[in-house]
């Protein structure tokens, strides 16, 4: 399996990014390749008004990377290889960066924060323009029980 590419998949702490990391497993099971989940995080030493030290963000993103694998695999009968990275910069750039050589990059999409994705762009947006890999962008989970529900009421 360590020959094939490797599926990235980015993880924010979303549970969007969660159905992510789920999606990514499965579909690495059936490709026969590993998985990559990235945690990239950025040092903003009074972000929410209190004094954060650099090794406390990393250690929590380390943490945080960590609890969403370890919940993703949980019940699991199968489960392909998963490398953890945890990376500091901008979300879409080191998305991109880590995804160069894999087969496939995959991010949740999100709703809401209209405003903010129109000044400064969505992280899976600008993974679409910059990636040379394909990129996979999953809508909400909850968008996906609306679709299976609406397929199973097509088939009856």
């Amino acid at each position: 399996m360590s020959e094939q590419k490797a599926i990235v998949v980015g993880l924010d702490g979303s549970e969007a990014a969660q159905h992510a990391l789920d999606w990514a497993l499965d579909e690495a099971l059936i490709r026969g390749c590993p998985v990559k989940a990235v945690r990239v995080w950025n040092f903003e030493p009074m972000s929410d008004w209190v004094p954060t030290s650099l090794q406390e963000v990393r250690t929590r993103a380390v943490e945080a990377l960590a609890e969403s694998v370890r919940t993703a695999v949980a019940g699991r009968s199968t489960v392909p290889p998963v490398e953890q990275v945890t990376t500091e910069g901008d979300p879409a750039d080191e998305l991109v960066r880590v995804a160069s050589d894999a087969a496939l990059l995959v991010v949740a999409g999100h709703r809401g924060e209209h405003l903010r994705k129109i000044v400064l762009g969505s992280v899976s947006s600008a993974c679409v323009r910059r990636s040379h890999v394909p990129v996979v962008v999953l809508p909400p989970k909850i968008e996906w029980t609306a679709a299976a529900e609406d397929a199973e009421k097509a088939r009856a």
